[in-house]
């Protein structure tokens, strides 16, 4: 059944159980109170469709209900001594279904179900067939008991009328009103909170088995005027008690914990299963039902100029039933074959795939393929593309997690060397004559962006920074050669200094690579500044209240060809100087345009800030422009800002 929604509770009220089958009960029988073919007693039973659905669905409220609304039927032409009778064979034959369901011929260890396979459609219509035979039986039996009329005259006409629609159109509408009604079925809770146990139930088998051959013996005896009064007697008797005790058998027997037992205070719900086997049982029976109701009106029309009302009634009702009813089963018994081959061949092996998917996903791709080499055309070529689709993902799983492993120890190790990498960089210098202000951040966990700095004596202060031609982890590992050999060099002049770096750098660049760099030393008491540089961005300064470019004409980079001269520059420092080192990862920040964010528009920007005398907060505006410029845009290049400051 389809889960509750929100305003289902009363739809599953036994109240509304009551009512709605009281008033369908009720209404399918009242336009057929004067059509009977047996005068006063017997008309034309169409409500016989509905009993079975209102036990199973509502429960002993459905079984009320039948019996109520044939009650109220029958004020409406049929009220008779009989009609109390016929009340109670109307309740049991809306309650046996109910109670049968859920007791005997128990299928998948007693797990609550309806009509969702072949065994479960033959179940049904086993059930809805005895229902019907033991309910008109104990009608027919107590009348007869009571001296109203004979069980055989009565039995045979009423029953088939009861069957044909029991079967056909009430089969037809159970699965209509199970797929489409919005109401749960009702379940005996206590029943499926206790192990089923198959030998407490012996005693409803044996109570069937005696119905069923009290009922035909009782046919087989005849009228009662030609038949021996104590057998007849014994058999109505037998029929009568063992109905009422089959009815008043308590459905829970036992009190062990069940293995669908309600442990945690839940109701069971039943949900229906909109399967294929569901749809192709709902469709055929559809046909046959349709089919069958076609074939009878057909021959009561044919016939119906062959005899007068009373003979048409008695006569070619029950031989239209009859002839349809033969038609129905035949098409049942194909039916049942051919779902049973539609079961095995397609619907089963199309289930066990959807639940081996589902199970395949939920048991993180681990489950175990089965193997479907005996099935053929179609669906077991649907089976070996699954099987193969399974391996293959199984593989393409392990692969991924063995991939993921290792990208995950790679990223492990990346963010261990980011950190060695940004720990080896200066720490923060600030002292009496000198303030620095640094920021640096790879395009990648690793860069081949650094700066370095470091005070020679009081007065005089190194300052330097580089750019390797590449990224990532060659670009950091370069990074770290050409900034260790600067720390090693320092007490050089600088240009011998610049030299020697370059020289063992071409010593190792087997990879071809290359270091732009800017190393400078601020001389504070000569008031200079001396640096040399090696293809890198010339440096913005500030003297006094301007900003300009350190242009100078640039060496080559280091690492590209052994044995380079680099030529030391100077300029003079006069009053306030500051001056900013930066790679061009700064200046070369694209937006979502593809524009860059350029020199002039750097230059620009010091000069904006020129009323800032602190060096981190020029260093945090510049990075906080060039973030805004390049919003929405990957970072592609490493950055790196240097600003070094004389204090006066």
């Amino acid at each position: 059944m389809k889960p509750d929604s929100p305003d289902s509770s009363k739809l599953n009220s036994p109240l509304f159980g009551f009512l709605v089958s009281t008033a369908i009960f009720a209404l399918a029988n009242m336009p057929f109170k004067y059509w009977q073919f047996l005068p006063t007693y017997a008309d034309f039973r169409i409500s016989a469709f509905y009993p079975v659905t209102a036990g199973l669905f509502f429960g002993p409220w459905g079984a009320l209900g039948c019996a109520v609304g044939n009650l109220i039927a029958d004020l409406f032409g049929t009220l008779n001594f009989e009609s109390p009778i016929g009340m109670l064979a109307n309740f049991l034959f809306a309650w046996l279904p109910y109670r049968l369901w859920h007791t005997i011929l128990p299928l998948d260890h007693h797990k609550a179900q309806f009509i969702s396979s072949t065994k479960t459609l033959v179940k049904y219509l086993f059930i809805a067939s005895f229902a019907t035979a033991s309910s008109m039986g104990f009608l027919s039996a107590s009348c007869e008991l009571l001296g109203f009329f004979d069980f055989v005259a009565f039995y045979r006409p009423v029953f088939l009328c009861n069957l044909y629609f029991a079967l056909f159109m009430g089969t037809t509408f159970f699965l209509l009103a199970a797929r489409f009604s919005p109401v749960s079925f009702y379940l005996p809770q206590n029943l499926y909170a206790s192990e089923y146990r198959h030998k407490y139930y012996l005693v409803d088998y044996v109570l069937c088995a005696a119905i069923i051959g009290s009922i035909i013996l009782r046919c087989a005896l005849g009228d009662r005027e030609n038949s021996l009064v104590y057998p007849v007697f014994f058999a109505d008797l037998v029929i009568t008690a063992s109905v009422l005790i089959l009815a008043a058998l308590p459905l829970r027997r036992g009190s062990s914990q069940g293995i669908d037992g309600i442990s945690n205070g839940e109701p069971l719900k039943l949900q229906y299963s909109d399967s294929l086997q569901t749809r192709i049982v709902t469709a055929f029976f559809i046909v046959i039902s349709a089919n069958t109701l076609y074939l009878i009106f057909i021959l009561l029309n044919k016939l119906a100029a062959l005899y007068d009302g009373a003979q048409y009634a008695a006569t070619v009702v029950p031989a239209a039933l009859r002839m349809a009813g033969i038609l129905g089963l035949v098409s049942i018994f194909v039916l049942v074959i051919v779902l049973s081959w539609i079961e095995k061949k397609i619907s089963s092996p199309i289930v066990k795939l959807a639940e081996l998917s589902n199970k395949f996903v939920e048991s993180g791709l681990r489950a175990e393929i089965p193997n479907y080499s005996a099935l053929s055309g179609e669906i077991a070529a649907l089976a070996r593309s699954y099987q193969k689709m399974s391996a293959d993902i199984i593989s393409y799983v392990s692969a991924i997690e063995a991939h993921a492993k290792r990208e995950e120890r790679e990223k492990a190790a990346l963010e261990t060397a980011a950190r060695i990498q940004l720990g080896a960089l200066p720490k923060p210098l600030d002292d009496e004559n000198f303030s620095l202000a640094s920021f640096i951040r790879p395009a990648r966990t690793v860069g081949g962006d650094f700066y370095y700095y470091v005070k020679l004596d009081s007065d005089r202060l190194l300052i330097c920074i580089a750019d390797v031609s590449s990224k990532g982890i060659p670009a950091a590992i370069f990074a770290s050669e050409a900034c260790m050999l600067v720390k090693v060099n320092r007490e050089l002049p600088l240009e011998k200094a610049i030299a020697k770096i370059n020289d063992e750098l071409w010593e190792v660049n087997d990879e071809d690579m290359f270091v732009t760099m800017f190393a400078g030393v601020i001389d504070r008491k000569k008031r200079r500044l001396e640096f040399v540089n090696a293809g890198h961005n010339p440096p913005l300064i500030r003297k006094e209240n301007s900003i300009a470019w350190l242009h100078s004409e640039p060496d080559l980079a280091l690492g590209i060809f052994p044995n380079m001269a680099y030529h030391l520059n100077s300029v003079d420092i006069d009053g306030t100087f500051q001056i900013l080192l930066y790679t061009d990862g700064a200046t070369e920040a694209e937006n979502i345009e593809g524009a860059f964010f350029g020199d002039e528009r750097l230059k620009s920007l010091c000069e904006s800030l020129n009323h800032i005398p602190d060096g981190s907060a020029k260093i945090a505006a510049i990075l906080n422009s060039i973030e805004s410029f390049a919003k929405g845009s990957e970072q592609s290049d490493d950055i790196a800002l240097l600003m070094a400051d004389i204090r006066q």
